[in-house]
């Protein structure tokens, strides 16, 4: 499905920070099938399915730097909503920058230190496919402060959260902005070790969870966990050769049914 454009504090865009982007570009097209457009050699590329943009990877100049997924949320204005984060508790990371015929980007990160971007879209809205295999379908916060998290982005962006019907008894959470869901939230209980910090991570779909943790596997990846049943579909928790970590998930029919 073709994405035109994201309402403001809605998860818009993910990019895939490494200091190995061939290697990362390798794992990810042998991975989902994207196809790396622009300058491989630069710092940014976009990758793509088909001929839609889905996801993003730029290059870490500090090689000790661990490779990571970054969630954006969009925004109406970049230096507005870096303040706001500010006078909640937060703090910018980095600068608002103005990237041409794109859009403006910014780096902040939460009361907890869950750093995430910030999207002003100028003619490129973030991704632009969704809801089908090798695409973006859900980001998360996970956070060992849950009242504190609530504050910070109930200021920040008006959302909400409320008890996930597929939660379960492990007291996973959605964010709502309105009535609509726009992202999870998850505690982070004792299978965490206490030197990982609170962060973003993001989900892509797949069309068999078992068939891609073999393919991660077998592509030097590692497996976290899973997979398992999630309500939505069948879940696992991936981590890259380079140690990025993230979701798949093979959604359900049930449940794509009932999104309409």
């Amino acid at each position: 499905m073709r994405i035109r454009g994201y309402a403001a504090g809605t998860p818009c865009w993910s990019e895939l920070r490494t200091s190995d982007p061939t290697g990362s570009i390798e794992f990810y097209h042998e991975l989902f099938g994207w196809k790396p457009v622009g300058d491989t050699g630069g710092p940014r590329v976009d990758f793509h399915l088909r001929d839609m943009a889905v996801a993003g990877l730029s290059t870490n100049a500090d090689t000790g730097t661990p490779s990571a997924w970054l969630t954006y949320l969009a925004t109406d204005d970049t230096a507005a909503t870096v303040d706001a984060t500010a006078r909640a508790g937060g703090v910018a990371v980095a600068p608002a920058v103005r990237h041409p015929d794109r859009g403006v980007s910014a780096l902040v990160a939460d009361p907890q230190g869950a750093v995430f971007g910030l999207w002003q879209r100028g003619p490129f809205p973030g991704a632009q496919v969704a809801a089908e295999p090798g695409t973006i379908c859900w980001n998360e916060l996970a956070t060992r402060d849950v009242a504190g998290a609530g504050s910070f982005y109930g200021t920040v962006f008006g959302w909400t959260a409320r008890a996930s019907v597929y939660g379960g008894t492990d007291g996973y959470q959605d964010w709502l902005r309105e009535t609509r869901e726009v992202a999870g939230l998850i505690e982070m209980g004792e299978r965490y070790p206490p030197q990982v910090p609170a962060h973003w991570r993001t989900t892509f779909e797949v069309d068999d969870c078992a068939t891609a943790v073999q393919r991660c596997r077998s592509l030097g990846g590692q497996i976290t966990f899973g997979p398992y049943e999630a309500g939505p579909g069948t879940y696992a928790q991936l981590t890259d050769p380079l140690g990025a970590s993230f979701g798949i998930i093979a959604v359900c029919p049930e449940y794509r049914a009932s999104l309409g």
